[in-house]
């Protein structure tokens, strides 16, 4: 793929190691950033001149800084994923726990291993699963949390799937306080398996 292509499929967006791989030579990787042709935006990552750096190059930059098995996460993934309307303020990336990734400006890092079944693509980026990214935002929303859970439960994903998404989840940061969320819905019955209907599932964006 070339570099022209990488930017019209990435909102703009392309690294250094993309720009290399497709023949740019590294003096003029370094020239358009000199020029301001390319704009860094995290190590190893530019913004070409003429793309709107927008949330959407937020979202794309923070995942490509990341690199690979790097996965979109939290209220940025509900927002990727059409669940909430507010774009994220800082993108809250997953990588896997062996690397030593760490947050950085507008970009904040979990360390975690993540099932397949959590995992999913949509507009070419890895981002968890609509069960998991529920989790995930009600818990970094705080206060807001438990209202944003109830919404999604009755409006978009179902009991079941986010019930199964906290149990592989056990262990990792953010799994107890999303199990005391869980707990504390008005349906105990149904946090604790007690086989009622799963809720219906709403429009999640594909």
């Amino acid at each position: 793929m070339t570099v022209e292509e990488l930017l019209a499929v990435q909102s703009g967006v392309v690294t250094r190691a993309q720009a290399l791989a497709a023949g740019i030579p590294r003096a003029e990787v370094d020239r358009r950033v000199r020029l301001r042709l390319w704009r860094p935006l995290h190590p190893g990552v530019y913004l070409a001149a003429g793309y709107p750096h927008d949330a959407v190059v937020a979202v794309r930059a923070a995942v490509l800084w990341a690199g690979g098995g790097a996965v979109l996460d939290g209220a940025a993934a509900a927002w990727w994923w059409g669940l909430r309307a507010e774009a994220p303020r800082a993108v809250g990336i997953t990588v896997p726990r062996s690397r030593q990734t760490r947050s950085r400006p507008g970009v904040v890092v979990r360390r975690r291993d993540l099932a397949p079944d959590d995992v999913g693509l949509r507009r070419g980026v890895a981002v968890t699963a609509p069960p998991l990214t529920v989790l995930d935002t009600a818990v970094d929303l705080g206060a807001d949390g438990p209202a944003f859970l109830d919404r999604m439960l009755r409006e978009a994903v179902p009991r079941a799937a986010v019930l199964a998404a906290h149990r592989r989840s056990a262990g990792t940061p953010g799994a107890v306080a999303a199990g005391r969320l869980l707990a504390g819905r008005p349906d105990r019955a149904r946090v604790t398996g007690g086989g009622a209907r799963p809720a219906r599932r709403g429009p999640v964006p594909g």
